[in-house]
């Protein structure tokens, strides 16, 4: 990669970045036009190969970049103590709808890239793959608190219907602005008020 690109305004940065994820998250990395990519970067094509050499090194650093924003967030979450089931997933769902806003395709960026055939990248994502780390069910069951349930097998339960409703609430919105965050945001905590009166003492 050209070390020109990293002199580029954090914004034009971030606009290289999301171009990407939104081009190979509708197609996989054969058919993801570097051509298309620079249309939506609002750059031309040989720009994007000064900054870097070809599509297989862009994609990588895409892929990259995912590792690490995802890896920061669950680093800002996990710290070992405790927590009150709802405080933390209420924190979470906050979380994930800014990374939304900020990276409006990464988590479908990420999602097809994990599944990736292509052989001119398989193993170097397989490598990478390794890296990347999501706060999932076993995850949340390991840091909560368990004293407030009415019934303390029922967190197993609750954690499911929890995330099904989170990844509901997602679902199709690729792109939030703040607005949209603030109208989400309540109805999401309103169906965990509901399931906390029932699930706690």
């Amino acid at each position: 990669m050209n070390s020109s690109y990293f002199k580029l305004p954090p914004d034009k940065q971030n606009n290289l970045i999301n171009a990407g994820y939104k081009v190979f998250s509708l197609y996989p990395y054969k058919k993801g036009s570097m051509s298309f990519i620079a249309g939506e970067a609002a750059i031309s094509k040989s720009l994007m190969f000064y900054y870097f050499k070809n599509k297989k090194e862009y994609y990588l650093y895409l892929f990259d970049m995912a590792i690490q924003f995802l890896s920061d967030r669950k680093e800002e979450s996990i710290c070992g103590k405790k927590k009150d089931l709802f405080q933390l997933v209420n924190r979470e769902i906050e979380r994930r709808l800014r990374a939304m806003h900020d990276y409006p395709y990464l988590l479908q960026f990420v999602a097809k890239a994990y599944y990736e055939s292509e052989e001119e990248i398989k193993s170097e994502l397989e490598i990478r793959k390794k890296a990347l780390t999501w706060i999932g069910k076993e995850d949340i069951l390991k840091l909560i608190d368990y004293e407030p349930f009415q019934n303390p097998s029922d967190a197993k339960e609750l954690v499911d219907i929890i995330l099904v409703i989170a990844e509901g609430c997602m679902l199709g919105r690729e792109e939030l602005s703040d607005a949209k965050i603030r109208e989400i945001l309540p109805v999401f905590q309103n169906m965990m008020n509901s399931l906390k009166n029932h699930y706690y003492k």
